[in-house]
């Protein structure tokens, strides 16, 4: 046993479990803390329903709808506008994956002392679908972490086939290297007058550019002493 040591692909896979459970960790840590700050916010403060009067639609090439909702509602004769938030250090957008409309009632939480700070109850679902993926993603890693320990001895090997999937590993990145090579060498066979004219653009655009530094460092040069 003492010859023996776990192969590389044990190593890459501890370290992007780990990764893993740092990461998913991190959310629901943040899912909690948000919550409990939350709690606090809204411990304090009064119901109401607001009015939507405003929706500014914001449309992620990747990732979720979403919506930057405005608001307006009356404390005490008073009529107060902005835009639906919750007013915690860490806060989840209300408007993410929201299908609102102008006009629509949505129940907002506010401060009697200053209505202008709210809090949204759909923020805190939001929050909660946020904490409910990190757990369920931090359990699956964890089980994953489990398992590989358990039959951690399956991926012991000794020291001379674990220099030996080194040696692949070193040859299998130099054929990769000599392809890119080739295919690198075959596209500039390709068009060589296309690219000796635009290598002939690059260096007049480069010293013309170059050119223009020089005089503007010589102009101040001139004006620091005096001309």
């Amino acid at each position: 046993m003492a010859d023996l040591r776990y192969n590389r692909n044990f190593k890459k896979g501890l370290a992007v479990i780990l990764f893993c459970i740092l990461l998913f960790g991190t959310m629901f840590v943040f899912s909690i803390v948000s919550r409990i700050q939350y709690d606090r916010l809204v411990s304090g403060m009064d119901s109401l329903e607001a009015t939507i009067v405003d929706i500014y639609h914001n449309v992620h090439s990747r990732g979720p709808h979403e919506q930057e909702i405005y608001i307006e509602y009356e404390v005490d004769g008073a009529v107060y506008s902005r835009e639906l938030e919750t007013d915690t250090a860490i806060s989840f957008s209300p408007g993410v994956s929201a299908h609102y409309s102008v006009g629509d009632k949505i129940q907002i939480f506010y401060d009697p002392q200053n209505p202008e700070i709210i809090a949204s109850p759909r923020s805190l679902a939001v929050g909660e679908v946020y904490g409910l993926v990190a757990f369920c993603g931090l359990a699956l890693v964890v089980f994953c972490l489990v398992t590989v320990l358990k039959r951690h001895r399956d991926f012991l090997v000794t020291q001379e086939e674990y220099e030996k999937e080194g040696e692949e590993i070193k040859k299998s990145r130099l054929k990769e290297k000599q392809r890119k090579k080739q295919a690198r060498a075959k596209r500039k066979s390709r068009h060589p007058m296309a690219r000796k004219i635009g290598k002939i653009i690059l260096i007049i655009l480069s010293s013309l550019v170059g050119a223009f530094i020089l005089f503007f460092l010589f102009g101040l040069l001139l004006i620091s002493l005096g001309y």
